[in-house]
């Protein structure tokens, strides 16, 4: 039994180590990886925050390769997003260069990225109606990141978070796709009080549910107070 939990915990931090090399090293396989364990769904599991946000001058958390931003900035909302990760950076700017390419009208606004950490914001004070951050990692749940977040919303804003989705079917895929999940600790969330932490940083907390064709996601909606 020792060997065996020994086994599995080498395998967890090395499946973990890998998942944390998708933010960098490995961020140019970040998509296809991602489309991979969701069926193709991944940016549309992204995309579930959006009819919760409210206002126009939306801030993203750990943007990513820069889909939610673009999704965004098509119907016309003035998101300014953010990413520790410099690889992450890189694929966000060139995908939103070539929006902007396309969309010369929203050239004005320019990229609006900027390499930054969820725990220092640099932001002035209630400078965004909304905070939205899809499938982050451990960072979101520490009192520094939720009190910044709370502290860039005006009042009455939302923190929208899309932390998980749950596969509707229960095949050996779905199966397969899930336990990495829980290595990975997307699921921590699932498994942790988390209303007691955001109610700590002044926000009031709901738990949503969007069914995609393939899943159900969670998504968090939390309103400064």
């Amino acid at each position: 039994m020792k060997n065996r939990a020994t086994t599995t915990g080498a395998w967890g931090r090395l499946v973990r180590f890998g998942f944390q090399q998708l933010y960098t090293r490995l961020a140019w396989a970040y998509d296809a990886i991602a489309a991979g364990v969701s069926f193709g769904e991944w940016q549309a599991w992204g995309r579930c925050a959006i009819p919760f946000l409210r206002g126009r001058r939306i801030l993203e958390l750990a943007h990513g390769p820069g889909h939610l931003h673009l999704a965004l900035r098509a119907q016309g909302l003035a998101v300014t997003s953010i990413d520790l990760s410099a690889q992450m950076g890189d694929l966000a700017r060139r995908r939103i260069e070539a929006f902007l390419r396309r969309q010369p009208e929203q050239a004005a606004r320019g990229l609006r990225l900027a390499r930054a950490d969820a725990r220092r914001l640099p932001f002035r004070d209630a400078a965004f109606e909304s905070v939205v951050s899809t499938f982050p990692t451990d960072f979101i749940f520490t009192p520094a990141a939720l009190s910044e977040a709370r502290r860039v919303l005006a009042s009455g804003g939302v923190l929208v978070i899309v932390p998980a989705a749950a596969f509707h079917g229960n095949g050996a895929p779905e199966r397969v796709i899930d336990g990495l999940y829980r290595v990975t600790g997307q699921r921590r969330g699932e498994a942790m009080p988390v209303a007691p932490r955001f109610a700590e940083a002044g926000f009031s907390f709901r738990a949503e549910r969007v069914d995609t064709r393939r899943a159900q996601v969670t998504v968090w909606v939390c309103q400064a107070v």
